[in-house]
């Protein structure tokens, strides 16, 4: 299912918009091609989605650009958070972040690709919330949506029975989507032509008999 909202207004307020750390500014890519930080309007309305879940989590961001999913989350209560991000200079902006909030004992800076095997070892196994919001370019390309997918089947080994896996994506998921193999979903939103947030949540174990 897919829910619509009117946020036509997209301009990136790089700040947190709640909890602890409300109004404070985040340093934010030098421009907006080398990341697509999500918007405020869409990242409130993803967070009330999550209303509840953020306190004392633990949380994986993948492909985490500057931090304006995961330090919302760290914000709002999170215990623990884990950023991954390939991109030098971006983790550098990433990593003045988290110091200028002063949260370094609660977010952790990997700078590996969220693709390969060292970014999911260095991860927690036990997440309630795990982001995954690649660039759009990895998603509309065949070759690399299929990596996305494979990345998000191994999510599920960090991830928590009850948890979430949050998905970005420049387009909506077609109704021909087979699905991620250990997962329910999507529940899917979409907040622009080119901007959808969809909901994933592991599969229940089958009941013994």
């Amino acid at each position: 299912m897919v829910f619509w909202g009117d946020y036509r207004d997209t301009a990136r307020m790089l700040k947190i918009i709640a909890g602890e750390f409300r109004s404070r500014i985040l340093e934010g890519p030098p421009d907006s091609e080398t990341t697509r930080p999500i918007t405020a309007r869409v990242k409130e309305s993803v967070f009330n989605l999550l209303r509840g879940w953020c306190e004392d989590a633990v949380v994986l961001d993948l492909f985490a650009g500057i931090g304006a999913i995961g330090l919302e989350a760290v914000s709002r209560g999170a215990r623990e958070v884990v950023f991954v991000e390939l991109n030098g200079r971006i983790a550098s902006i990433l990593e003045f972040n988290v110091r200028e909030l002063g949260c370094g004992d609660r977010a952790t800076v990997v700078r590996a690709d969220a693709l390969g095997p060292a970014a999911l070892a260095q991860a927690p196994r036990d997440c309630d919330l795990v982001f995954l919001d690649p660039p759009y370019p990895m998603w509309t390309d065949e070759v690399s949506q299929a990596r996305l997918i494979d990345l998000a089947v191994r999510c599920r080994e960090n991830m928590k029975d009850s948890s979430f896996l949050i998905l970005r994506t420049p387009e909506d998921i077609p109704a021909d989507f087979p699905g991620i193999p250990g997962f329910d979903g999507p529940e899917s939103h979409a907040y622009s032509l080119d901007m959808f947030v969809h909901l994933f949540s592991p599969t229940p174990a089958p009941e013994s008999s």
